[in-house]
């Protein structure tokens, strides 16, 4: 009698676990713990002055369904950054536990492109620094925790202009490590083409004076080209005087 009571306890637990598992996996749409804190280590690990790209809605055009709206676009964005660091980098680590998070999210809101497609004149593409780019991610994080959301939302009217996507941004973007190691590459070949251009400089330069100096003859100090005259001699002076007397008388 003692063992059949404990065996029914026993089910009664498992069955209430089960249900209650179930039951939170169901009702409980935001995954989101104490994992939050990561984002200021990230913040942290990131350069402050790295602009992350981040295609969004305002939380005052987005209303009630901001959370929706912006959870499929912050996933890509956070994989983007995630190809960013290596294999091995605790960033990436750090990214993927976030990305899991959003995907979780997204998931258990059901199909989100009806909704898109009804905001999609107001999405914007910027690229962000690090500490607002965070900053979005935590507020959304909190929004989703605490189900700011709702499945009707009215969009605004379009904008009348679309939103301008600047590349002031991109090009002030600080160099990946890819381009790094690709300017690194370019000057160790730079060196040796200038140690190259220098020798072949000195070589013609070489030649040319070796040229010149078998041209000019080395011995009796004359120029080139110039004919040694030998001085007269007494005979041949005084026959000229001879003759000059000669005329004279």
């Amino acid at each position: 009698m003692k063992k059949s009571k404990i065996w029914i306890r026993v089910c009664v637990h498992i069955l209430l676990f089960i249900t209650l598992g179930v039951h939170s996996s169901k009702f409980d749409v935001n995954p989101v713990t104490d994992d939050i804190s990561r984002l200021s280590i990230l913040r942290q690990n990131i350069p402050k002055d790295y602009k992350i790209p981040v295609n969004y809605i305002p939380r005052e055009e987005g209303g009630m369904c901001w959370v929706k709206l912006n959870v499929f676009y912050l996933e890509e964005s956070l994989k983007g950054l995630a190809h960013k660091f290596g294999n091995i980098s605790s960033n990436r680590k750090d990214i993927s536990i976030f990305i899991q998070m959003f995907q979780e999210l997204r998931l258990n809101m059901g199909l989100l492109e009806a909704i898109m497609n009804d905001f999609q004149c107001h999405y914007r593409e910027e690229r962000w620094q690090t500490a607002r780019y965070f900053d979005f991610v935590k507020d959304f994080l909190i929004a989703a925790q605490n189900k700011e959301d709702s499945d009707y939302c009215d969009p605004p009217p379009c904008p009348t202009t679309p939103y301008a996507v600047t590349t002031a941004d991109y090009l002030n973007e600080p160099e990946t490590l890819s381009g790094v190691l690709e300017q690194s590459l370019l000057s160790l070949l730079f060196i040796p083409l200038v140690a190259l251009i220098f020798l072949l400089v000195w070589k013609v330069r070489s030649c040319r004076n070796e040229e010149n100096l078998q041209q000019s003859p080395g011995e009796g100090g004359l120029f080139p080209g110039a004919e040694a005259t030998a001085p007269p001699l007494d005979t041949e002076i005084s026959e000229k005087n001879m003759l000059n007397v000669i005329e004279i008388e």
